[in-house]
């Protein structure tokens, strides 16, 4: 296997472009945990999960319900993302572009750009929009980004025209947080759902450079590699020199039930080690720690190759 190394002009993200085919799912030769590695684990969560671990540099890999659809929640904002680059590397758009955003169009739950308004509308360059979806998460910039697509089937049509499968967008933030609060049918909405083995796909794609312009990838990892959410999550599990490229997800509780709890990402060793990893769960009872620590206990395994 051949890796090539190339440094981002960044503040401290790289990535490592491989020669491997981006497959969420390896071939035969690959080895595969033993059933029941995680049964534990996976019942502590009281609700749903699904898992895709493609480690590329050990040739393992973990599957859980990698092909059931799980509410995104904010994972969405990644494809989102890339959605507007490859509209940038078409020339459609500059990520310069300045976009007005008003006090009015504060999308609720999760909004820190309210703060940086300055009266009642500030403008926006569209890469200062990415970052504060990436990073911050933030709802309103999530939901001017799909705007700037021209909207969210726009969004999911640009995917699919990119190959990648098993991922959909179909509402803003601000409409999809709402229908979250009857958790009985937006537990089996099919609606803004990612499966996990497409989710390893996509970051496959990404980090391989094949799916978006040299800058773009690099702007896009810089960003992931800057994630300031989901410290309890893949995270807390990385050895020391492990570095993650990550984008997390979160839904309320309501009725004892939590909508979702996400991380997908890849994780990268000190010696460049690459694992695709991508940790969905919907309708868990537990509390968020118990959730948490599932990730957190995944990454370490597959960090030390025993998964």
């Amino acid at each position: 296997m051949t890796f090539i190394r190339t440094l981002a002009m960044t503040t401290g993200a790289f990535f490592i472009v491989s020669s491997m085919l981006a497959s969420p799912v390896m071939s035969a030769s690959i080895d595969e945990a033993p059933p029941g590695v995680l049964d534990a684990e996976l019942a502590s969560v009281q609700g749903e999960v699904g898992i895709a671990v493609v480690d590329t540099t050990r040739k393992k890999q973990y599957l859980h319900n990698q092909s059931k659809p799980f509410p995104m929640q904010s994972v969405c904002k990644l494809p989102i993302s890339i959605a507007i680059l490859r509209l940038a590397d078409a020339g459609k758009l500059s990520l310069q572009d300045k976009v007005t955003v008003r006090r009015t169009d504060v999308v609720p739950f999760h909004s820190p750009i309210k703060e940086a308004i300055k009266g009642k509308q500030s403008d926006f360059a569209i890469r200062d929009l990415i970052t504060r979806a990436i990073c911050d998460s933030d709802n309103t910039a999530c939901d001017i980004l799909i705007s700037q697509a021209g909207g969210a089937k726009a969004v999911t049509q640009i995917l699919t025209e990119a190959g990648i499968k098993g991922i959909r967008v179909d509402r803003p933030e601000g409409t999809m947080q709402p229908d979250s609060l009857h958790i009985a049918k937006y537990l089996t909405d099919p609606r803004d759902t990612a499966a996990p083995e497409g989710m390893v796909a996509l970051f496959q794609q990404l980090y391989s450079g094949k799916l978006l312009s040299r800058n773009s990838t690099s702007a896009i990892l810089k960003d992931l590699f800057n994630c300031k959410t989901g410290a309890n999550r893949i995270t807390a599990g990385l050895p020391p020199g492990w570095k993650l490229a990550h984008k997390t997800g979160t839904g309320r509780d309501v009725a004892g039930q939590n909508t979702a709890t996400n991380d997908v990402g890849v994780m990268v060793g000190p010696a460049g080690e690459t694992i695709y990893i991508a940790v969905f769960t919907k309708g868990s009872q537990a509390k968020i720690e118990v959730r948490e620590a599932l990730m957190a206990k995944i990454a370490a395994r597959a960090a030390a190759g025993d998964l």
